[in-house]
Parts: C-alpha cells; sequence; structure tokens
C-alpha cells in the first residue's frame, strides 16, 4: 500500500510540473525566460534582476517562485549589431515542500541592426541549463504511521531512501522581429521553443519526456499625445494539449525627466483565459523599475481559493542605461 501511495504521488509531482512550467504573469518582466532571444535586449550595459510570486496560499501551503537573472549588452562604440548574454536562476518550492525545483540556465542572443538609426531589429537567441528537482518522502504519509487514530509523522515511514532526485539538461531558442516605424513606436513579434531535447522526467524511471513548450508573443510600445504611454502585449504558450493565453496593456505616465533620468508611474490590466484577473501597479525610477501584481483566480478552483490567487513582485536595474537614446523610455524589463 505504502509504494502505491509512493508511485501515485510521485507520478502526480511530475504530471503537475509538466503542466506548470515555471511562469509568471508579469511574463515581460521575466524577460529571459519568456523568449532567449531577450538576452541583452535593453538600453544600457548590463540588467539586472528579480522575480518573486507566491500563490494559492488561500487553498493550501503557499507555493513559491523565486527568479533571478543578469544580462549584458555587448556593442562597440561604431558597432551595428549587438551580442547579449545572460544568466537565469529559479528556485521553485510547491507546497509544503514535498517537490522542490531548481534551474540554472546560460543565454545568448545577437541582435541585427541595434542602432538608433536602424527601423528594423532581428534577434536570435539560445539557452541551455541544468534542472534539478526533488521529492521530500519524509513529508508524505505511509500506512506504517497510521495509529489506529491518525497519521502520526513522528512514526517511521519505513522508506529508504527519504529523498528522491532526478536532474537533467534542458535547451531553448528564440527569435524576435522590432519594427520602429517612427520615433516613440515600437511592435515586436517574437517566437520561442523550450524543451527542444525533450528531456526525460521520471521519479520512477519509466518513460516521460516533457513535451515541447511553443511560445508567441506580440506587442507594441506608442505615445498619446506626449502624455501617457501604452504597452499592449499578447501572450500565447502551448505545451501538449495545454494552452495558456494572455492579454492585456501597462499604461505609463512620466513624472519628471531632469538631467536625463526619467521618472513614470505605470499601472495595468491583464486577463489570462479562462483562469484569472489581475492588476499591476509599479513605477520607474530613472534605472530601477519596480511591480506590483495581485492575480484573482476565475477557474473552477475560485470556489475553493475564494477567487483569490497570488501575488508578484519584480524589479530591474539597469546599469550604463542613457535614456536619452531610448524614445520610448520603455520599463527596465521591456
Amino acid at each position: 500500500m505504502k509504494k502505491l501511495l509512493l508511485i501515485c504521488c510521485a507520478v502526480l509531482f511530475v504530471q503537475f510540473a509538466q503542466a506548470q512550467d515555471i511562469h509568471f504573469s508579469q511574463f515581460y518582466a521575466a524577460p529571459m525566460l519568456t523568449n532567449p532571444a531577450n538576452t541583452g535586449n535593453f538600453t544600457g550595459s548590463v540588467r539586472l534582476g528579480l522575480n518573486y510570486r507566491d500563490q494559492w496560499g488561500s487553498v493550501t501551503v503557499p507555493y513559491k517562485t523565486f527568479s533571478a537573472y543578469a544580462d549584458a549588452g555587448i556593442q562597440p562604440k561604431k558597432a551595428v549589431n549587438r551580442f547579449g548574454i545572460g544568466v537565469t536562476a529559479f528556485a521553485d518550492q510547491a507546497g509544503d515542500g514535498i517537490l522542490s525545483t531548481n534551474k540554472v540556465y546560460l543565454s545568448s542572443a545577437y541582435h541585427i541592426g541595434y542602432t538608433e538609426k536602424s527601423n528594423v531589429r532581428f534577434a536570435l537567441g539560445l539557452t541551455g541549463g541544468f534542472v534539478q528537482k526533488t521529492v521530500d518522502i519524509t513529508k508524505l504519509t505511509f500506512n506504517s504511521q497510521w495509529n489506529d487514530f491518525e497519521f502520526d509523522e513522528s512514526l517511521s515511514n519505513n522508506e529508504n531512501p527519504t529523498t528522491a532526485t532526478l536532474n537533467y539538461a534542458d535547451i531553448g531558442a528564440g527569435a524576435q522581429l522590432t519594427i520602429m516605424p517612427y520615433e516613440g513606436e515600437r511592435y515586436f513579434i517574437g517566437a520561442s521553443l523550450m524543451h527542444i531535447n525533450e528531456p526525460q522526467e521520471s521519479f520512477l524511471g519509466d518513460e516521460n519526456k516533457i513535451g515541447i513548450k511553443y511560445t508567441a508573443t506580440f506587442g507594441g510600445f506608442f505615445a498619446t499625445g506626449g502624455i501617457a504611454s501604452f504597452q499592449p502585449q499578447l501572450y500565447v504558450a502551448s505545451q501538449y494539449n495545454a494552452t495558456e493565453i494572455i492579454a492585456g496593456t501597462n499604461v505609463s505616465i512620466p513624472i519628471n525627466a531632469e538631467n536625463n533620468s526619467y521618472n513614470s508611474m505605470f499601472v495595468g490590466a491583464w486577463y489570462r483565459h479562462k483562469d484569472a484577473f489581475w492588476l499591476v501597479g509599479g513605477a520607474q525610477m530613472d534605472k530601477v523599475t519596480v511591480s506590483l501584481s495581485y492575480d484573482l483566480n476565475l477557474s473552477r478552483l475560485r470556489g475553493a481559493s475564494g477567487s483569490l490567487g497570488g501575488f508578484e513582485i519584480a524589479a530591474a536595474y539597469i546599469f550604463g542605461n542613457k535614456v536619452k537614446k531610448d524614445p520610448l523610455k520603455c520599463p527596465a524589463y521591456q
């Protein structure tokens, strides 16, 4: 019986992890996770960023996801093209810690036409990394821990080993086309493929491939009357039979611009098809961008969750940012 329970739990966790690839509602604030072609795609020399998500606290022990990234743009003074390199690390803890996931990825991208005079930019990106997943069996309960009244975690579960770990390599690629027809306007379309190598992921040693994840992003940045700027985007991801569609926009309003610094506040409204709605609020203070969001659950779990979903915070800092060369003055991670 206890072996059956262990097998069922392990299978459940693997399937959940496969369906729930690490993601953030503020996907644009996790640029290299969304598309490796975003590596080095910003105005400046070095970008540092953080993402944190806490969800399902109203249903069970919260699921927590943390991400940290750094990327750099390498472009000699008179060069037309730009080379980007970056690293991203993820740590994800499901519920009470039974399943934990750690990932580290290196990425690179080559940007063609990355100059002030160019109206068209094209980027190709690659990423590769190492993934480790661990199930802590000590946090499961087995029939040997039943004391005729309840499960007693102080009793031995008679399992050996107490943890199960799997490791694998992961590879992805992406491309992005950006068009800037007029000063202060930018439109882009991007596409990426993750898990190209379809790595095996099973605690039981059986055949269980991770399916390729196909992602497409569409968006634009434009001002209206020189007061507010809009950043609408559409995000579509597909993996096996699961599809995620996100649509919405942020609106930025400048506060002041002195000595080549740029400050603004922005708000946004976003919707994930048949799943959630959330509002975003944040600020850009010269080289620093910070934003907060909270998901309101609209899925079939809203009865159990009370429509409460997940909290997110994102932050980015850019070194060597000269906003006077970027007429769009977009938040750092956009």
